[in-house]
């Protein structure tokens, strides 16, 4: 592939992710979760910070009921204003509103939970690099989260969209751990 940017590589694996039939996707995405929760970064952590999938995601659900069945603090993102979010906790999925974007985010009485406090990250991702770096959405949204907490960071990632490497700047931070439905993928041994 010789898409050089990150707009263009935005547009392509947006394309490619609309275009994967739903029962693959499915599968995939299963494999994804399954590894995540086998994973010693899940079981050590007990406060767990996760995106809350929108249907063209890796889907997120199933790892948000069982790390909450697990008895672990769960928090998910609220986006603000502009390249902010920060995490709330959540006791039941059902407490879920939609919110900003149209993406599901925890209602107006959830408590916020501090960055520092947070063990382990669950980032989207719509490609992921060797290294461990991520291409989201453009927002910077999970950069600039990531850079005021020491959690272990993973990502999710479709094995078909994990590239040998990512166009990067100095405000990217990196993954210690991605998530595919054929590997896992140890990237940072600080993590």
């Amino acid at each position: 592939m010789r898409l050089e940017n990150k707009p263009e590589l935005r547009r392509f694996f947006l394309k490619q992710r609309m275009e994967q039939p739903r029962a693959e996707k499915a599968a995939a995405d299963r494999s994804i979760s399954e590894r995540l929760l086998a994973s010693t970064v899940f079981a050590r952590a007990q406060c767990v910070f996760c995106y809350v999938s929108t249907p063209d995601e890796i889907d997120t659900h199933g790892i948000l009921r069982q790390a909450l069945a697990e008895g672990k603090n769960v928090c998910v993102p609220r986006c603000l204003r502009a390249g902010e979010m920060r995490a709330y906790h959540i006791a039941s999925l059902d407490s879920l509103r939609t919110g900003r974007f149209g993406i599901l985010e925890p209602d107006a009485s959830a408590r916020e939970v501090p960055p520092e406090r947070i063990d382990l990250i669950v980032a989207p991702a719509l490609a992921c690099d060797r290294a461990g770096y991520r291409l989201g959405y453009g927002g910077g949204y999970y950069d600039r989260f990531m850079i005021r907490t020491p959690a272990v960071r993973a990502a999710l990632c479709a094995e078909g969209r994990l590239l040998e490497r990512l166009p990067r700047t100095a405000f990217d931070q990196r993954c210690g751990w991605i998530f595919t439905e054929r590997r896992v993928l140890h990237t940072d041994e600080k993590q």
